[in-house]
């Protein structure tokens, strides 16, 4: 394949001068464009994206990493990613991390040997190395569906420990005070560990005790919610009410619920964070806290090619929460009347 050497030294020119007739072909006299032109037509040399990077130090490409392909969440948040970038003629390359610092440094390396203008990232760990060579090295990046609070990171997400408050004072509210939580491991997600901590401090506020048995870290998966909730019915005193950390395990934890002989919510209640597109449509609908992933994904993209243009340019932005009640919770009932969970199972 024919390279850009090829072409100068068959033009006899220089290779900046290609570069120009290749990106800026009015500064350069007709004589040399025309010359150029037919080297680079004798040589079959293929213009592409990656040779004006070489020479613009632009690509009008960007990277987005996500933890999961899987999770409706996060396909919300690349749509809109990728429709502010159309707009403004940027393409997107997409890569899946699987929850894995490896993967997660293992693509990073990736997109920027593929000369990247920046990168949106939803980290394993905002704290890490991984994020902290990004800053050492100027590489523009945006941190998404995190709450990084100053310094010299960007970021857009949404305040977790308030969403983690908000499900826990729902379930409080219907009389529910043995409520469990099922959390994604806390080790590669910062998200999971806030919401956690506003579910504890919300039962603190309510005179509830923290029980660390009524507490199952666990992947994010539909397997993971369903592995837990039996973990945590099989309790000598089960919770009524159970918060998990996204909908996904929600999901799962409502079949593991169902396959262990319980109805929903007469005697379990279940929430979930997240609100995706199915959340409504499940049986029943579940009561979750909805984040605007598709706002997030936009606007980190939006966030990202400011501080391409100022690199000197941080911001956190932090978008609003909200809970939605479907039909997944319930006041708890007098054992009188719903019986021992234990016999139902």
């Amino acid at each position: 394949m024919s390279t850009i050497h090829d072409v100068a030294r068959l033009a006899q020119v220089s290779t900046a001068t290609v570069s120009r007739v290749i990106n800026s072909p009015e500064n350069v006299r007709k004589e040399t464009r025309e010359k150029v032109l037919r080297a680079m037509k004798m040589c079959n040399y293929k213009y592409n994206a990656l040779a004006r990077g070489f020479a613009t130090k632009k690509s009008n490409t960007i990277g987005l990493i996500l933890p999961s392909i899987n999770n409706p969440v996060f396909a919300e948040s690349t749509l809109g990613v990728q429709e502010f970038a159309e707009k403004q003629q940027i393409k997107v390359i997409l890569g899946n991390t699987s929850y894995k610092a490896s993967q997660e440094k293992s693509l990073i390396k990736a997109l920027r040997e593929s000369q990247v203008d920046g990168l949106i990232i939803t980290t394993t760990d905002p704290k890490g190395d991984i994020i902290k060579n990004l800053v050492t090295e100027k590489i523009p990046f945006v941190l998404l569906f995190s709450t990084i609070k100053g310094g010299e990171i960007s970021a857009v997400g949404v305040d977790n420990y308030r969403g983690g408050y908000v499900a826990t004072e729902h379930l409080i509210s219907l009389g529910h005070s043995r409520i469990g939580m099922i959390a994604g491991t806390f080790s590669v997600t910062d998200r999971s560990y806030h919401r956690w901590h506003g579910y504890r401090q919300c039962l603190k506020d309510n005179g509830i005790a923290y029980d660390k048995e009524l507490l199952v870290q666990t992947e994010y998966s539909l397997a993971g919610g369903r592995d837990s909730i039996k973990q945590l019915l099989g309790l000598e005193t089960p919770p009524s009410a159970v918060f998990c950390s996204n909908d996904y395990i929600a999901l799962g934890a409502i079949k593991g619920a169902r396959e262990s002989g319980l109805t929903l919510p007469e005697d379990l209640s279940i929430v979930g964070f997240d609100d995706m597109p199915t959340a409504s449509y499940m049986v029943p609908a579940l009561t979750t806290v909805r984040q605007p992933a598709y706002e997030m994904g936009r606007r980190a993209c939006e966030l990202l090619l400011q501080i391409m243009e100022t690199p000197e340019k941080t911001v956190q932005h932090m978008m609003e929460t909200k809970l939605v009640v479907r039909e997944s919770t319930a006041s708890v009932l007098p054992k009188t009347e719903a019986g021992d969970n234990k016999d139902r199972q």
